[in-house]
């Protein structure tokens, strides 16, 4: 990711997509609908006519995901996603399992426009996303149970994949987006980003050997919780899925909450349902330490800044693509928030003495 406009996307074609799942998978003549993403390309397929190769087209329907050149390169990745997902649905997490195709591969590599691509195919999960909903206590309290649920779980999973040391989007690595800082014309923007990003690196990740380590999801945005009448049914997305320290998980969760109440222009941090959310983490999973207590302020807003540079470095290269400028206005408008209020005050929002 040297290059700031550098595309890794794939470039997908109707046509190629049709191929793909005729030639690997025997669907034919499905409907064919464009999903979000950052650096993927996702489809939704229903209504598939006709399964010549045998394979049974699930009743929901499929994600079809061709995966950016820099992750296809990554097989040991591309298999630790296949066993986490097998491994979360025998654990009751409802997710997304793989469609093995004619092969019995759960992925393939694709050569489109002479660059190496991954091209994998996952059972759609039905339901709302939770940004979609009014976050009220109840939806805060399941969240955080569900945090906390996920937590203990992935801890019993390991697997060498997922220890990547250079994945940009893992909170772990939030101050090597810095090399990016100059998307950004503004010299403010690029000072307040600079100096979370700084203060990360200092106060956390050159402390951070008492924080305990496992593999986490990484990326629980509203986006990727999938809800049914205001209850979570499972969560999607395991592209982010890293070995870090577990408090990121709460933190990264904690702080795309803290997003979803800027989606209004006149939202408060002082709306957002802290105590519901981490009573609810706190008795799935357990107590937050004074250590862990201590960095969660600093780490919602090194994700939020890392989500910034991202997005808008992401826009440069594909400036039809509104999804990944997403964070832009709300993720200034919650970081000001968030650095107006001190440490000390939101350690103590956390356990609710304000």
């Amino acid at each position: 990711m040297s290059n700031v406009t550098e595309n890794i996307c794939a470039a997908v074609t109707e046509e190629l997509l049709e191929e793909v799942l005729k030639t690997d998978y025997g669907f034919i003549n499905g409907k064919i609908r464009k999903l979000d993403g950052y650096d993927d390309k996702n489809y939704h397929i229903t209504d598939v006519q006709k399964c010549i190769e045998g394979i049974e087209f699930p009743v929901n329907g499929i994600v079809i995901k061709f995966i950016n050149t820099l992750d296809a390169q990554n097989l040991l990745l591309l298999e630790a996603q296949t066993k986490l997902t097998q491994y979360l649905e025998n654990s009751g997490i409802y997710c997304p399992t793989p469609v093995f195709n004619k092969f019995g591969q759960s992925y393939r590599s694709l050569v489109i426009d002479n660059k190496t691509h991954a091209v994998r195919v996952y059972k759609y999960i039905q339901g709302d996303t939770m940004k979609t909903i009014r976050v009220t206590s109840e939806v805060s309290s399941d969240f955080g149970s569900y945090v906390g649920q996920l937590t203990l779980i992935l801890k019993k999973f390991n697997h060498e994949g997922f220890h990547r040391d250079c994945h940009m989007w893992s909170l772990e690595n939030s101050p090597e987006v810095l090399q990016f800082v100059e998307v950004f014309e503004q010299e403010t923007q690029r000072q307040i980003i600079m100096t979370v990003l700084n203060k990360f690196q200092s106060d956390i990740l050159l402390n951070a050997v008492h924080l305990e380590k496992s593999v986490i999801h990484g990326d629980l945005s509203l986006n990727n919780i999938i809800v049914n009448n205001n209850k979570i049914l499972g969560i999607i997305d395991m592209g982010d899925v890293v070995y870090s320290y577990t408090i990121f998980e709460f933190a990264v969760a904690l702080c795309y909450l803290i997003l979803h109440e800027f989606e209004d222009n006149n939202g408060k941090l002082s709306n957002v349902q802290f105590k519901s959310f981490v009573d609810a983490y706190e008795k799935q999973y357990r107590s937050l330490n004074d250590l862990e207590l201590s960095i969660i302020h600093t780490c919602v807003c090194a994700r939020i800044c890392q989500s910034l540079v991202l997005g808008k470095k992401s826009s440069l290269r594909d400036l039809s693509n509104l999804y990944i400028l997403s964070t832009q206005k709300i993720g200034w408008m919650a970081l000001k928030e968030l650095l107006n209020v001190p440490g000390d005050k939101f350690i103590k929002l956390l356990q609710h003495q304000c």
